[in-house]
């Protein structure tokens, strides 16, 4: 059986609270029931292990918790913190290049001691400030291939970012050169698009290797959204606040889509379910009468079973939508901008209705209001195309025969 290793930085894992944290976890379900995995995580071990019942295959997984590994003194401590971490940092990744990582901080003795234990024929980053980390896998496993998992280009949420202030230009920069220079890190790339594959390729002159591994959706046998018509004319966005493309696209939704909307139907009712703070100028926005801000909830799954209509109105990001393939899994129908729909192979018309101007998807959401037995039919569509598209089962079957 292969041997895979991923390392995942995020804080707090499980339970995942954004797209990046949900999709990692699910990988890592998925390598656990297909090959011998170890994963190294930053979460402390007894709080992780809480997500065996929602993810029992990681049973048999090895989970190496950062907060639980010994790190060692050395001569950099002797030093004042900051100077002592940029120092290490420039011994450990010799050379004298690029701000200090604190990522690559914390894994670097963490990979060092478990690379001297077994071998492995795969070892996934879900981030790119760990790749510089590749240096350190070459000295120890030059067989192993070395993969980076991109949830999206990050550049171009950078580029979008992009303001009179100097510092955004700096970070779209560095986020431009560190993917430009993929191969000089990783022998492949995971990316959730075909668009996203190709870009990436094309930044790396055409010598990047890599492969689509898409988003997918845990799949509700049991109703988790509406068999019947539901009588009221709410709607859902769902997406976290953090997220630029979410901000922006929920703005021009109230801006641009609501009061239109309104008009055509006065009884409609925008939910907003999402973690973040939504910002001064989204945030008065939200506080327009027909729409009902919730903000964090315990279950997402609570809301969509209100509604028949969940609308994902994005103008920038990559990858593919989470909370759209989310909402097919729970048979609602969805209203989306082409944007938000990308890295997804869907029927217009069939099991999901594409907008890209105010008007247009305002009439989308109105239509499916007005009849809400069309809005049913497209549900159910929607739900059997994730169940034999992007069940995370079936993504993890394929990805399995590509890496064996």
């Amino acid at each position: 059986m292969k041997r895979v290793l991923v390392v995942v930085p995020f804080e707090n894992l499980y339970p995942p609270m954004n797209g990046g944290m949900l999709r990692a976890m699910n990988l890592l379900h998925q390598f656990s029931r297909h090959f011998e995995l170890t994963a190294i995580v930053q979460q402390d071990g007894a709080s992780f292990r809480q997500c065996l019942t929602e993810f029992p295959a990681l049973k048999n997984a090895a989970i190496i918790s950062a907060k639980s590994f010994p790190y060692k003194k050395d001569i950099f401590s002797l030093m004042p913190a900051r100077i002592g971490q940029a120092l290490r940092f420039r011994y450990w990744n010799r050379s004298v290049k690029g701000p200090t990582s604190q990522g690559f901080l914390t894994f670097y003795p963490i990979l060092r001691e478990v690379l001297k234990k077994q071998p492995f024929d795969y070892i996934i980053f879900e981030d790119i400030v760990l790749v510089r980390l590749s240096g350190l896998i070459r000295r120890h496993q030059k067989n192993a291939c070395i993969i980076y998992d991109a949830y999206n280009v990050n550049s171009r949420l950078a580029l979008a970012e992009v303001t009179d202030d100097i510092a955004t230009r700096i970070n779209y920069e560095q986020t431009l050169y560190e993917e430009s220079n993929l191969t000089r890190h990783v022998d492949r790339i995971f990316t959730c698009s075909e668009n996203d594959l190709s870009q990436l390729v094309e930044m790396n002159g055409g010598k990047l290797k890599g492969m689509v591994v898409p988003n997918g959706t845990g799949i509700i046998e049991e109703p988790g959204g509406n068999e019947q018509v539901v009588e009221t004319d709410d709607i859902l966005f769902c997406g976290s606040l953090d997220y630029f493309p979410n901000r922006e696209g929920l703005l021009w939704f109230c801006k641009e889509v609501l009061p239109l909307l309104a008009e055509k139907k006065p009884s409609v009712r925008l939910m907003v379910v999402g973690k973040g703070d939504p910002g001064d100028e989204l945030g008065a926005a939200l506080k327009h009468d027909h729409i009902k801000f919730y903000g964090r909830v315990e279950r997402v799954s609570d809301y969509y079973k209100k509604t028949l209509v969940a609308v994902v109105p994005l103008l920038s990001g990559s990858g593919t939508r989470l909370k759209l393939l989310e909402a097919m899994a729970n048979r609602v129908a969805v209203v989306s901008t082409t944007v938000g729909a990308e890295g997804i192979d869907y029927t217009n018309g069939k099991n999901i209705s594409i907008a890209d101007e105010g008007p247009a998807f305002a009439q989308a959401i109105a239509e499916l209001l007005n009849k809400k037995e069309q809005a049913l039919t497209m549900a159910k569509e929607a739900f059997s195309f994730v169940r034999e598209q992007y069940d995370w089962n079936v993504i993890g079957d394929r990805l399995s025969e590509q890496l064996t």
